[in-house]
């Protein structure tokens, strides 16, 4: 009977230590989700310069007090744009003080700040991407969950974008001096350049034998069709001769860039840029 009673006593025991293995296992877990923000409605028209904001969805979210969840690019591939503060600036949204001036009233305001890692304390939480460079980029984000200072779980998600760089000016050039019988003559230029990155995989606007470049641009109500050719100089709209003196520009603002990719399988893509501002060189 004792013997009986003993073989019992081991079989729970070996029962609770594998339940409670198995919960830990299950507890231990940093699964999550990354998506970008429905805020922005188009996602194949980023700008250098643009903030980018991206959402995190933890899985089984662990609000233990000793518990935290750091969240950190991966910085391993340059060829990729993943190099923090060089591609991109990788950032946290934080609430300041503010003094308001009119009341002497300290109010709180959003910033955005550069880190290196992020710790989220939410199960729904987001951060933010600044884009310094042009090109394709292959961004892997880990999230690791640490417990009391210690590794316990992570895993690691992948998001893909591209960015370029859009340089749109007016140059004024004088063709001719003014003389006793004739007055000075100019020709002013309306051109842009566009540059989708210097890398081997840069190749978001790349003409080959299944897709060709095309542009459309609407400027001061007319438009000007072209091909797109990285890093040329382009044209947006014809080029006005005056006399006595420069054209006066019409308008600083050019309307729309719509950028066609036509394909050989598949419907077109396009890529519409708007209100791009128009510099004096």
């Amino acid at each position: 009977m004792k013997k009986y009673l003993i073989f019992m006593l081991v079989g729970l025991a070996s029962c609770s230590e594998d339940n409670s293995s198995s919960e830990i296992i299950q507890h231990n877990e940093a699964n999550f989700t990354l998506s970008k923000s429905t805020e922005r409605a188009v996602w194949n028209n980023i700008q250098v310069g643009e903030g980018l904001k991206f959402d995190v969805k933890i899985k089984d979210f662990d609000s233990s007090a000793d518990v935290v969840y750091v969240l950190k690019p991966i910085t391993i591939n340059a060829t990729a744009h993943q190099q923090n503060k060089v591609d991109y600036n990788f950032q946290e949204e934080i609430k300041t003080p503010s003094i308001n001036m009119s009341s002497s009233v300290k109010d709180s305001i959003l910033v955005k700040k550069t880190r290196d890692s992020i710790i989220i304390t939410k199960a729904n939480s987001s951060f933010f991407i600044s884009v310094l460079k042009p090109g394709n980029f292959v961004h892997q984000y880990e999230l690791r969950k640490m417990q009391l200072n210690k590794y316990v779980a992570g895993s690691s998600q992948e998001m893909l974008f591209s960015a370029v760089k859009i340089d749109v000016y007016t140059r004024n050039q004088q063709t001719d001096n003014a003389t006793m019988f004739s007055n000075s003559k100019h020709s002013r230029y309306y051109e842009f350049t566009i540059d989708h990155g210097d890398q081997t995989n840069d190749t978001y606007l790349t003409n080959n034998d299944s897709s060709k470049n095309t542009y459309t641009a609407f400027y001061n109500g007319e438009k000007y069709d072209g091909d797109i050719a990285v890093n040329t100089v382009l044209t947006f709209s014809k080029k006005v001769n005056t006399e006595k003196g420069a054209q006066i520009v019409p308008d600083w603002i050019l309307a729309e860039l719509k950028i066609t990719q036509k394909r050989n399988s598949g419907p077109d893509n396009i890529i519409s840029y708007n209100n791009l501002n128009i510099k004096q060189k």
